[in-house]
């Protein structure tokens, strides 16, 4: 006892791709995660064959431990940065998307240009 000093894991959020066709896979997934010493909680999506497992493990050994089930299971690995900067990106492009459906909804194709024009006293209320 003296010189073991055992390493302290942080809490890690793994993703896996598990094909999971019917409840009973789910289950049976749910069932093998649950034995697994050191998760904390983990989330199982069918329609998607994911499964999100978050704890103080080692994905390594999990997905050997997983893969005795007798499925084909993949560590789905991301780049964060690089999932943040996707994100801020679609998040942008729709931003343009609702305001130019805004315009033409309200303004039609080719009545934006009348919008604050001095010859069309009714265009604009604010004036």
């Amino acid at each position: 006892m003296a010189g073991k000093k055992k390493e302290e894991k942080q809490v890690v959020e793994v993703e896996y791709k598990i094909p999971m066709h019917c409840n009973g896979c789910e289950r049976t997934v749910a069932k093998a995660i649950y034995k697994i010493k050191g998760v904390e909680k983990f989330i199982t999506d069918m329609a998607n064959d994911r499964v999100v497992i978050e704890g103080k493990i080692d994905p390594e050994k999990v997905l050997k431990k997983l893969k005795k089930m007798g499925k084909r299971i993949e560590l789905v690995v991301e780049d964060k940065n690089n999932a943040e900067e996707e994100e801020a990106a679609m998040e942008e492009e729709n931003i343009k998307q609702d305001i130019e459906t805004w315009l033409v909804q309200c303004f039609g194709d080719g009545e934006v240009h009348l919008m604050f024009n001095e010859e069309n006293a009714n265009a604009c209320s604010i004036m």
